[in-house]
């Protein structure tokens, strides 16, 4: 996974560099190399090593980036040979590293599973060799790299938007943050949907098929934009696409066999063999799901209301990407955001990626103050959110010692309800 996101920033990035002559006496000369790729790429690396020894320097040890502990795990099963889904070997991986049930599993998990595709594994078997801290480093580090480049790649994707809002607006919200000190996936699955937009309006197919290959190692959050995006391939009769999509994941699943033979039955049981935190604390979740579950709905109320705004969503997806008319920045931003309203589970670090369905409503959909008013309440509003929570949670729920995620379902919400009220006055062009 690691070589393949470096692949895809060497492919997004010009394939022809600027001519040397005449570079002095040319009046633009200094604003080409500002605005080179290769110059922001050199400011992106040095920006993250100094927040990365920053971060040492003013970090607790040991309790930041929680979650990495089980990609570690599972690198190193698999680094070793083994199935990164076996319970067993998790278990005794984790508590070795100081994992306790009672404080980090909050009383009901013994371990931090692993539920991702076992091509993600195999990526991770790349930070083995630095030890466990070593390799929690360099993970914060990549996932640094990877949230400025998504900025760098998002500052020119929405005409009306200025350039600055993505470079600050993204890295500074409190989900992002949250992500980042997680030590979550989110950023990684923000930078391959940003990547592969871009690769797609340059018409560089492939590499777009091989993001969106890569874009599958977190199937809750980015299934439907696949999809979407598979069937907008067919419409605009984009073949390479499919060709870059098929080759690059059949590779993946060919390299999981040879470890992990039976990785696709392993997979799909590892969330009935170990149950997520969601199903014993469903208000931890921000998806449509989780938020009946959280109200109380069980059996088949649940999955009529459930189905009453998921397959109606989906069918909006579909729609949009069969339309000819619709650009391509609609189908990649509604299919980001239906996952919080069609897949069972997501979290509140999950919302980086609702930047961009925000970033296309702010630049086309909605009114210069309207846009405005919806950019401010995504930056102060969760984290007044957040400070009122951590202070009153406890008074809610005694029970446990962590805030009431599901309250932040607000902002897809919200973005929802923007969507397709503006939809029916959108009259878009067949442009893309």
């Amino acid at each position: 996974m690691i070589s393949a996101e470096i692949f895809l920033v060497m492919a997004a990035l010009p394939q022809k560099s600027l001519p040397l002559e005449n570079h002095a006496s040319s009046p633009s000369w200094r604003g080409r190399i500002k605005e080179s790729p290769w110059t922001w790429l050199a400011g992106i690396t040095l920006l993250s090593v100094a927040l990365v020894m920053a971060g040492q320097a003013v970090m607790p040890k040991g309790k930041m980036f929680p979650d990495y502990i089980t990609y570690w795990t599972a690198g190193k099963l698999v680094a070793s040979g083994q199935s990164p889904y076996d319970v067993d070997r998790q278990i005794e991986i984790q508590r070795t590293l100081g994992w306790d049930r009672s404080i980090n599993g909050r009383g009901v998990l013994d371990f931090l599973p692993y539920y991702y595709p076992p091509w993600f594994a195999l990526g991770c078997t790349l930070l083995v060799p630095l030890g466990f801290e070593g390799g929690k480093i360099a993970w914060f580090f990549l996932n640094l790299e990877m949230l400025f480049f998504s900025c760098f790649v998002l500052r020119d994707a929405v005409p009306g938007v200025p350039r600055s809002i993505a470079l600050v607006a993204v890295p500074l919200c409190l989900f992002s943050v949250e992500a980042l000190l997680a030590g979550q996936t989110t950023i990684l699955i923000l930078f391959l949907a940003a990547l592969a937009w871009k690769l797609l309006d340059g018409h560089r197919d492939r590499a777009a098929g091989v993001a969106l290959a890569c874009l599958t190692t977190k199937p809750q959050l980015a299934a439907v934009l696949v999809l979407a995006l598979g069937i907008w391939g067919v419409r605009q009769r984009r073949w390479s696409v499919f060709h870059g999509f098929a080759a690059t994941l059949a590779l993946l699943c060919l390299a999981s066999s040879v470890v992990v033979p039976s990785w696709p039955m392993e997979m799909l049981s590892a969330t009935r063999r170990t149950l997520p935190p969601t199903e014993y604390f469903p208000w931890l979740g921000n998806t449509w799901y989780l938020i009946l579950r959280t109200l109380g709905l069980r059996s088949w109320s649940l999955w009529v209301l459930f189905l009453a705004v998921a397959l109606p969503f989906l069918w909006a997806v579909v729609r949009t990407a069969i339309n000819p008319a619709r650009p391509l920045r609609d189908v990649i931003a509604l299919g980001l955001l239906a996952a919080f309203f069609v897949a069972p589970y997501g979290r509140d670090y999950d919302f980086p990626v609702l930047w961009i369905p925000a970033f296309v409503l702010i630049g086309e959909r909605l009114s210069e103050k309207a846009g405005a008013a919806l950019l401010l309440g995504l930056i102060v509003i969760p984290y007044l959110q957040f400070i009122l929570l951590v202070r009153y949670s406890r008074l809610i729920v005694p029970e446990v010692d962590f805030y009431i995620e599901c309250t932040y379902f607000w902002v897809p919400a919200l973005l929802a309800t923007l969507w397709f009220v503006t939809d029916s006055r959108q009259r878009p062009s067949a442009t893309e």
